[in-house]
């Protein structure tokens, strides 16, 4: 039995994820990129996992400095979402953010900000497999963005 790639994408499509940008620094490169493949591992320690395609310049990024930050985008960040899912060359130019810890870009006013170590990583198909150990959070409140049938949508309160 084979499965398609259009068959496979329409059924995935109806997982409700919710939205992050995928950001990092390594020396003055900063890179960021939306993704919904973001998901929680473990509590111990706290692991989370991100799959980046290989070709994008974030996965490269991310490869050399070896951390990274999961900004969990708020309903009012669609513009955002929709920025950081293109290869524009600098997705940043009057985006607000702040230096975390790992010097990875945070996002102001994301509903959460997650910075992480890469502590393993995994090539399948066309994508990597990051599993990142959490060093630092920081929550807001709000409503989040979700994304269903290949669209950006605000949750309900």
């Amino acid at each position: 039995m084979s499965v398609t790639e259009t068959d496979y994408r329409d059924a995935i499509s109806r997982f409700l994820s919710g939205v992050t940008v995928i950001t990092t620094r390594h020396g003055s490169e900063i890179q960021g990129i939306t993704a919904t493949a973001v998901t929680s591992v473990t509590l111990q320690p706290p692991t989370l996992l991100v799959c980046l395609n290989r070709q994008s310049a974030t996965c490269r990024t991310l490869i050399e400095s070896g951390q990274f930050a999961v900004n969990v985008l708020g309903a009012n960040q669609q513009d955002l979402a929709q920025r950081f899912a293109t290869k524009q060359p600098d997705k940043f130019a009057g985006v607000p953010t702040t230096a975390g810890v790992t010097g990875a870009p945070l996002i102001t006013g994301a509903l959460a900000h997650l910075e992480c170590r890469v502590s393993a990583q995994n090539d399948v198909g066309t994508h990597r497999i990051f599993f990142g150990e959490v060093l630092s959070v920081a929550v807001a409140e709000g409503r989040p963005l979700g994304y269903f049938r290949g669209k950006f949508s605000a949750l309900p309160p």
